[in-house]
């Protein structure tokens, strides 16, 4: 592997993150951006992404009148790929990628492209001479609020606080009284909903006390003396929201590092949600949490999570559902989620027996299968 060159040429697709990353890890001066009609907002934003990455590189666009049309490509490049350039070949069409290696002149050692990795192989960049390199050792890093930049997404602020509501011991007295009796999780899902959805006159006259469901819990009766906002923030948790600051916590506790729970985002103002979402390093870590144990339901959100991730991060991005499901149910969501996936990164099923660890419920608490995870 040779020095890195001053100039990077990267070919835009429509997940830019390759792209960021490989700047990130080589650090040119100069990038040019090859790019088709379909693609060009997605190099608009990798640019903005960038210039705060790499203040003192200078960027350049190459648009292309056709990303499939080898001969047009060819052309095109072959007066923009100077022998003094960097290649990485990473994105783009596939035309794209074939024809810019093949009119490339710089040289094996100056062409490259990011391999994503899989279990037990980090990230890093290939080049053509044969030689590697993995993108932690370049310090090739990104952000949560950067990577749903990428994608035209905003991050927004989740659930806040209310000071008439849950507190953290609250979260730990559901967990111990669920891993006991798993079906008042489905119990506790039925009341959630009536507080979420019933006017406030008639739940001040059937208001939610912890003790009718065995709990003990920091309100002794909700609604009482509680606004509707309050009432509904106390369904929402009973109802299985506990179980993602809880399941973040775990992951705070592994990594050291501050998880984003219930990670609310909005492109073109459409808004979507992600239970638990951290970014370490270069990989980015999306989780989504239910309390239900039926394998429909939890199909649904294994597959939705497993959509999500990829959209954002690629095959950088790792997945998993966690929920109540038993045994034999959760061993089959795994074969079939990797039976419809196919990849080094499917998606992983975590369940009861998998809380029950982490919780310590058998003995002292046992991280090992989200360890195992998070260190794809």
């Amino acid at each position: 592997m040779a020095l890195p060159r001053e100039k990077l040429v990267l070919l835009v697709g429509s997940n830019p993150l390759p792209n960021y990353l490989t700047a990130c890890a080589l650090r040119p001066k100069q990038v040019a951006l090859v790019h088709s009609g379909q693609t060009k907002a997605a190099a608009e934003r990798l640019v903005a992404a960038l210039k705060k990455a790499l203040p003192e590189a200078s960027f350049g666009y190459t648009p292309l009148s056709s990303a499939t049309d080898a001969d047009k490509v060819r052309q095109h490049l072959t007066s923009q790929l100077g022998a003094d350039w960097h290649l990485n070949y990473t994105g783009g069409t596939k035309v794209m990628a074939a024809q810019a290696r093949l009119v490339f002149a710089g040289g094996n050692e100056a062409a490259s492209y990011l391999d994503e990795g899989g279990k037990g192989v980090p990230p890093r960049l290939r080049f053509d001479d044969g030689t590697e390199k993995e993108l932690a050792d370049f310090g090739a890093a990104i952000d949560l609020e950067t990577l749903l930049r990428l994608h035209a997404i905003e991050l927004k602020n989740g659930r806040s606080d209310s000071p008439n509501g849950p507190i953290p011991d609250d979260i730990d007295r559901i967990l111990e009284a669920v891993l006991h009796e798993p079906e008042l999780a489905k119990r506790l899902y039925c009341e959630g909903k009536r507080m979420k959805d019933g006017r406030l006159e008639e739940l001040r006259e059937r208001p939610f006390r912890p003790a009718d469901f065995g709990l003990t819990l920091s309100a002794s009766a909700v609604p009482e003396r509680h606004t509707k906002p309050e009432v509904k923030a106390w369904g929402e948790f009973v109802g299985g929201i506990w179980l993602e600051p809880w399941t973040g916590a775990r992951v705070r506790e592994l990594t050291g590092l501050d998880p984003v729970v219930n990670c609310v985002a909005s492109r073109a103002g459409a808004e979507f949600e992600v239970d638990v979402a951290l970014v370490r390093g270069c990989r980015s870590y999306f989780i989504s949490c239910t309390t239900d144990a039926r394998k429909y339901l939890c199909k649904s959100k294994l597959l939705e999570i497993a959509v999500r991730s990829r959209q954002l991060g690629g095959d950088l991005a790792r997945a998993a559902l966690v929920c109540l499901a038993d045994d034999p149910t959760t061993a089959a969501l795994a074969a079939e989620i990797r039976d419809v996936w196919g990849a080094t990164n499917t998606t992983k099923v975590f369940g009861l027996s998998d809380i029950r660890a982490w919780a310590g419920r058998n003995g002292p608490p046992n991280l090992a299968s989200l360890r195992e995870w998070l260190g794809n």
